[in-house]
């Protein structure tokens, strides 16, 4: 048989016809198939190296565009976020409509605006709780602040009168303790003045930066009323796109996890800002039951950090706490008591009910994703880590579970914190044999010799 340039010709002999080029072709890729994968990866991988050299090595120019970029799509990214968060009480307000007894006599076209109607009733409700907050509670924050920076040198003399006793006790505490609060003051002075009052006075009498930020959120509230509009039409697109680009094994894969991840950041972020909002009101009627000094700034103070998950309630008590020892020494304590108390009804009761269990991740994944979230991106990055530790750790479950299972190996995790080894043929859990109980022997019991 001779063969030339992928087509095989029949020689004197030959059992075989004269077999096409495209054979010999799927003979070729079957033969090399390992050594054509290798390269293909050896090129991807040396094509990304290549480019992430050049991304370092402009750096400097990508965040710059990247900043410019995110200016740019500001108000976008507002009517998501909005967007994003009142989905959950729109959908309450259709479930909530639905079940009036006049809508079941509605012909078909009206209840089609169900939602519209709900979307109206949800911003309105919005709009009125921002302008409640913009007109009663930032004017008031403000002049507590104010009136913080003004008095802070009394305060600190104050404090420094009623430690006077334990002091005259101990000088050197006294000196060491003394450079302290000098220290500390100069640190929180120059915070209060230098940031805080900039800011406020951003807010207040910058016209440019305020009318930025104003034009930017009536965008976004504009953007997330056509958004909540046309979420499932929007959606139904994605999902379209998703299983056209992939394959459907893929795509499928894909939908599940951006279902998993709706669910998580949904149920944590709604939830965390339900929770918070609760317990900053249950902190300010308690301050204002108790007395304490600045009850609102503390109150915002507890509610805001409480976003935090984990370090939130020490970031927000521990300011606290001094703020209020340096005002009046004498309830510090009752505060730490009150918010410890707060603490606790929020961690065993407010919160679980509330949240649950929404992101399945463990307390020390917890501590992990906050300190490397917070470490990158500040707090924005403390509030998020822990839902998106909770995607991740729903993938990874996921492709172990489907691994295992494709393996014939079992999937719960108890199995596998109690067993010694996987049997090869019947693919089951050996589990540890129970030890014998070792009986106790009774010792026989002799005859007394009787009398002869």
């Amino acid at each position: 048989m001779a063969q030339k340039r992928g087509i095989v010709y029949n020689t004197p002999g030959s059992p075989n016809g004269i077999t096409d080029g495209k054979e010999a072709g799927i003979m070729f890729r079957e033969k090399y198939r390992t050594y054509i994968h290798w390269g293909v990866t050896a090129t991807l991988v040396l094509c990304g190296a290549i480019a992430f050299y050049f991304l370092l090595l402009r750096w400097g120019g990508f965040t710059h565009s990247f900043h410019d970029l995110s200016t740019i799509l500001a108000p976008i990214s507002y009517g998501l976020i909005i967007a994003y968060i009142m989905d959950s009480l729109v959908k309450t307000m259709v479930r909530l409509m639905g079940l009036l007894p006049w809508t079941r006599r509605l012909n078909g076209k009206v209840l089609k605006w169900r939602r519209g109607i709900a979307i109206a009733l949800s911003m309105i409700l919005f709009l009125a709780i921002l302008s409640t907050l913009v007109e009663k509670v930032v004017p008031q924050l403000i002049d507590s602040i104010r009136m913080l920076i003004s008095n802070l040198d009394g305060y600190v003399h104050s404090l420094e009168g009623w430690m006077q006793p334990f002091f005259t006790e101990n000088p050197t505490l006294h000196t060491y303790v003394n450079d302290q609060i000098n220290h500390l003051e100069d640190v929180v002075t120059g915070f209060l003045r230098n940031d805080i009052l900039t800011i406020m006075t951003a807010l207040t009498t910058g016209l440019k930066t305020t009318g930025t930020y104003v034009y930017n959120f009536i965008i976004g509230l504009i953007v997330s009323v056509y958004l909540l509009s046309s979420k499932e039409r929007i959606v139904g697109r994605v999902k379209k796109l998703v299983y056209t680009v992939f394959r459907t094994n893929i795509a499928n894969k894909i939908m599940e996890v951006g279902r998993n991840a709706n669910r998580i950041f949904k149920g944590f972020l709604v939830g965390k800002i339900l929770d918070s909002s609760i317990i900053g009101a249950l902190c300010f009627v308690g301050n204002i039951i108790f007395g304490m000094p600045y009850a609102l700034l503390i109150a915002i103070v507890v509610g805001v950090t409480n976003l935090i998950p984990y370090f939130g309630p020490f970031i927000g008590a521990i300011p606290s706490a001094f703020l209020v020892l340096m005002i009046d020494p004498s309830k510090a304590l009752v505060f730490l008591i009150f918010i410890l108390i707060l603490q606790q009804i929020d961690g065993n009761l407010i919160g679980p009910k509330i949240l649950g269990n929404t992101t399945g991740v463990s307390s020390l994944g917890v501590l992990i994703s906050i300190l490397i979230g917070g470490g990158l991106f500040g707090v924005t990055g403390m509030i998020l880590a822990v839902p998106s530790m909770g995607v991740f750790m729903a993938m990874i479950k996921g492709v172990i579970e489907r691994r295992l299972a494709k393996r014939g190996l079992p999937t719960d995790t108890e199995t596998y914190l109690k067993m010694e080894y996987v049997d090869m043929e019947t693919k089951k859990a050996k589990m540890p044999e129970p030890s014998p109980v070792k009986k106790e022997k009774t010792p026989e019991k002799r005859e007394k010799p009787g009398r002869k």
